[in-house]
């Protein structure tokens, strides 16, 4: 049998190899999932975003800010709901304003980051929170500007804002709203009328102060003489030992770059239940109108990715997903190199498996070629080291075989014959370059160094032979 044949008998015609199967099954089904996950669950209609506490379509009166939403489209307000992170901001070709109504879940120093150029292009935000996550917001703004831009204190081996929301009850004896202190209303506005103009009274329910003012720092509002803070929930009637008397900040104005935010040390003046309540109605829309005029836009984004999702809810994790892709679609370092990875990920994953071998017959002895090296072309050409290593290796082991009459191919064996004709050092290399071989065959894929190395041991045995 010639060398051509010989080879060819061996070789495989028809099968597919699985490049990484197992790797590639499971990430398939990952992507699966979280693609039809959300339309399952939309489907099934398990908690759907107008249950949420705080979303501008829960039509609840205790929970939900429906009524905002129709109060800032008919004062001539394009509303619109963010469900991703907020680096989405910075795709929108227009500036904005943008609000973030009690806050639950954390905010990132990606999104912190995003902010920081939401700012520099003139925009605004509002941060309406009292007993949730909006001081990690601050904190991660202090941590990117400087001092003297956003007020702030070295915290270990960071930095943390110095303006807080207290997250301690406010009650406010001298100020309320139907004689209940954990009603506290306000009554003095310090904007000289520049902001509220209408405004007079506004009611807030369960809510906080506004801690640590700085110069940067602007109060608009504040609480009445007879207001104390507690951190005591459960009898929150005036104690000396652990109650803090006011008046306390409740609204204030801080200048970032050529933008602004707005700080409301209560969520709730805004839902259903409440803004129909004394001035409400008034503050919100004068409040949004001040902030807009501010940034000459329209455009209100209100946050809804950081409320309390449920598990099951379907914007989840829309969000999730549209959250990261929004993110390296609008970084301006990150966005050139996304076409990048998109392309790699595809070349990476979406080919299960290698294309069909075709049998090298009677077209590449056309061009002179045998079938053994049209084969180990085939292998190099498309990256199949390994294959490729395995081949030529065969074919050393049939002509070491026939070189030094041996029954079948074994080291020891092979080592006994060549003990009269080679030095104890290159016997020894001989056995190393030997057993090489052996372990990487039918060992999985190789890299091209690998292969070099494999092949430059194989050439040093035959010469040596």
């Amino acid at each position: 049998m010639t060398e051509s044949s010989d080879e060819h008998s061996g070789a495989p015609t028809t099968e597919v190899r699985k490049k990484g199967s197992t790797t590639t099954i499971i990430v398939f089904c990952f992507v699966f999932i979280v693609a039809w996950l959300p339309l399952i669950i939309s489907i099934t209609g398990v908690n759907p975003v107008d249950t949420m506490s705080y979303s501008i379509y829960n039509e609840e009166g205790y929970n939900g800010c429906s009524e905002l939403r129709t109060t800032l489209q008919d004062g001539g307000f394009e509303v619109h709901p963010l469900i991703s992170s907020l680096s989405v901001v910075n795709g929108i070709n227009r500036n904005s304003v943008l609000c973030v109504l009690g806050p639950t879940l954390d905010f990132s120093i990606v999104e912190a980051a995003a902010l920081y150029d939401f700012f520099q292009r003139g925009s605004c935000l509002v941060i309406a929170d009292d007993f949730g996550s909006g001081n990690r917001i601050l904190d991660n703004l202090a941590l990117l500007l400087p001092p003297e831009d956003f007020p702030s204190d070295p915290f270990l081996f960071t930095r943390a804002s110095r303006i807080r929301f207290d997250q301690r009850l406010l009650l406010d004896a001298g100020s309320n709203d139907d004689g209940k202190p954990l009603l506290p209303a306000i009554t003095s506005f310090n904007d000289g009328g520049a902001i509220f103009q209408t405004t007079k009274r506004v009611v807030m329910n369960y809510a906080t102060g506004i801690t640590g003012i700085d110069a940067n720092f602007i109060q608009i509002a504040t609480s009445s003489f007879n207001s104390w803070v507690t951190s005591d929930w459960d009898y929150p009637d005036f104690d000396p030992a652990d109650s803090q008397v006011g008046p306390f900040t409740l609204i204030g104005l801080l200048r970032v770059g050529r933008g602004l935010i707005a700080l409301v040390s209560d969520p709730s003046i805004f839902i259903n239940d409440m803004i129909g309540r004394a001035d409400n109605r008034s503050f919100a829309l004068e409040l949004f109108t001040y902030l807009a005029e501010q940034t000459n836009t329209n455009t209100i984004i209100i946050d809804h990715n950081h409320l309390s999702w449920n598990p099951f809810s379907p914007v989840l994790y829309v969000g999730l997903v549209m959250g990261q892709i929004t993110y390296l679609s609008t970084n301006w370092l990150l966005a050139p190199l996304a076409p990048i990875m998109a392309i790699w990920m595809v070349r990476r994953w979406i080919t299960f498996g290698r294309p069909k071998e075709e049998k090298p017959s009677g077209v590449y002895r056309l061009r002179g070629q045998t079938a053994f090296r049209a084969q180990l072309s085939h292998y190099l050409r498309s990256e199949q080291y390994d294959d490729a290593i395995q081949v030529m290796f065969r074919q050393l082991k049939r002509e070491l075989v026939r070189k030094n009459s041996l029954r079948g191919f074994d080291i020891t064996r092979l080592l006994a014959a060549k003990s009269g004709s080679l030095s104890e050092r290159e016997l020894t290399l001989l056995k190393d370059d030997l057993e090489a071989l052996e372990r990487a065959t039918g060992r999985g894929r190789i890299d091209r160094d690998k292969f070099l190395d494999l092949f430059w041991r194989l050439k040093r045995v035959r010469e040596k032979n």
